[in-house]
């Protein structure tokens, strides 16, 4: 297999603010594009030779793109620098070791070889400073789970689909309130992690009172000591948390349908800033690659899940 890339590890403050938008458009009649040219008209995008690959990986090849962007050859020149809210089981840094691990840490790190980057500088920063911190090209990528919502799409592209789970909606044990729904939630204080969808959905509702927090761990600790009503959340964490704490007295209602769906939309991903035409295209081709060749699935095992979640 290839060489392993150095790993960096590092903290990163949060500031806000939004940029840019690339649109690439090919192709054209031959007559009217030589007439562009000949009168100082505007330019087509030029094709780029695909950047070199890890030729260990069988058959994996990029395309070319019809853009002058460079964002992975950069990428391959200075190193990778990612982005994670801390986010244990998903991307995370061991207290222990300081290593970066995590479901989501061992997907990229797989990718990082395949696309021949040779080290990684991990910033960590709360959920919702990623895509600022993206934005301001601070990180090159948001390397924590995070799904596609109308209101990211605005301004950051999403790579190929990596794995699917939904959320859950936890409860005291024996649901003292009867919520089973988030039309239920009307009425009730409900904690979720700032910067989700959930924390979206959750304050759409009328009536709810949203307990916003920038640590998920402290989420279903203070609905078990009675500070919030409710808790949506991720549920492979809800489930892990309730395993390791069987005294903290909660539940997932198990008759609550979840709103992540499982097509494309509902599926985990990573972010990249809208003009990286190159790296973002050149990420999903190796996620593709993964779920093809059953390597996806093996990270995922690894980490509890199942076939479901592929």
């Amino acid at each position: 297999m290839s060489e392993q890339p150095t790993l960096m590890t590092a903290a990163s403050g949060v500031d806000q603010q939004v940029r840019r938008r690339h649109l690439i458009r090919s192709g054209a009649v031959g007559g009217a594009a030589a007439l562009l040219a000949a009168t100082g008209g505007p330019a087509r995008a030029t094709s780029v030779a695909p950047p070199p690959v890890d030729s260990s990986f069988a058959d994996f090849s990029l395309i070319k793109i019809n853009s002058d962007d460079d964002s992975l050859s950069r990428i391959q020149q200075k190193g990778l620098v990612v982005s994670t809210s801390n986010d244990w089981p998903y991307s995370f840094l061991d207290p222990k070791t300081g290593e970066w691990t995590g479901l989501d840490a061992d997907i990229i790190k797989y990718i990082v070889k395949m696309l021949k980057i040779p080290k990684v500088d991990v910033q960590t920063v709360t959920f919702d400073g990623l895509i600022p911190g993206l934005l301001d090209g601070r990180f090159d990528i948001v390397g924590d789970s995070i799904h596609y919502t109308k209101n990211r799409s605005k301004v950051v592209n999403f790579c190929f689909p990596t794995y699917y789970y939904a959320e859950a909606l936890v409860v005291p044990k024996g649901n003292p309130n009867k919520l089973h729904s988030l039309a239920d939630l009307k009425g009730h204080t409900v904690g979720s992690l700032l910067g989700t969808n959930y924390a979206e959905w959750i304050q759409a509702i009328p009536g709810v009172n949203f307990q916003g927090y920038k640590d998920w761990a402290q989420i279903i600790p203070e609905l078990s000591i009675g500070r919030t009503d409710a808790a949506l959340y991720d549920q492979p964490v809800v489930a892990a948390q309730m395993k390791d704490h069987p005294e903290w007295k909660i539940e997932i209602v198990e008759d609550y349908e979840p709103r992540t769906y499982k097509n494309p939309a509902g599926y985990s991903s990573y972010a990249f800033r809208q003009g990286d035409i190159q790296w973002t295209t050149a990420f999903s081709s190796a996620v593709q690659w993964m779920q093809y060749n059953g390597e996806m699935k093996k990270i995922l095992s690894k980490w509890g899940l199942t076939g479901y979640n592929n």
